[in-house]
């Protein structure tokens, strides 16, 4: 009797297994050794604090730029420019002519950095706390103890703001622009201001 009852158990699991892996395709070899080699791939320092800032800084002009601050979605990414060895953190919004002005992007500036910095505590070390940590994995030991990693990040990391004409307005032949650019600890009256026409 307990050699049918183990019998059907076993016959039920197989049945089961066999239909759960008939509605789970399995990958193939070859996707397979795709992850194999995806996750023998290490990731740099670097790597994970451009993916960090490329997330913070979208997110950060999705914050600032939302509720009739521009005409549309902003652009916003993280690049590295190698000839100039310096991090660019670039947002773009269509803005009407009116708010295109030097004024407007110093105040678009300030807000991303403040949106950026908000967890850091509350210092005029507030951008390099906060670089230190997007370059900084939760758990990693590397550390500023015998440097100041955050004050060399300020360095050569950059924040640039374009306020442009929609499409509409270009097309019609509106061509004014307004770009501020700084550190991300920039006072307002270090922040470069260029306005084209």
């Amino acid at each position: 009797m307990l050699r049918i009852a183990a019998a059907v158990g076993a016959l039920v699991l197989t049945s089961a297994a066999q239909a759960q892996s008939d509605e789970q395709p399995q990958p193939s070899n070859e996707d397979r050794s795709i992850l194999n080699r995806l996750m023998q791939e290490p990731v740099t320092l670097f790597d994970w604090g451009m993916a960090q800032l490329d997330r913070d800084i979208a997110s950060a002009a999705r914050r600032t730029f939302r509720g009739g601050y521009g005409m549309g979605e902003p652009k916003a990414g993280s690049t590295y420019d190698w000839r100039g060895k310096q991090v660019i953190l670039s947002v773009t919004v269509p803005m009407p002519a009116a708010e295109r002005t030097q004024t407007a992007c110093k105040h678009a500036f300030q807000d991303i950095v403040s949106t950026l910095t908000e967890a850091a505590p509350a210092s005029p070390d507030a951008a390099g706390w906060y670089l230190l940590t997007a370059f900084q994995p939760d758990g990693h030991f590397w550390t500023s103890r015998f440097e100041d990693v955050g004050g060399k990040l300020l360095d050569v990391v950059r924040l640039r703001i374009g306020l442009i004409p929609s499409t509409a307005d270009a097309v019609s032949g509106d061509t004014a622009r307004v770009r501020c650019s700084g550190r991300l600890d920039a006072r307002s009256d270090e922040i470069e201001v260029e306005a084209t026409s």
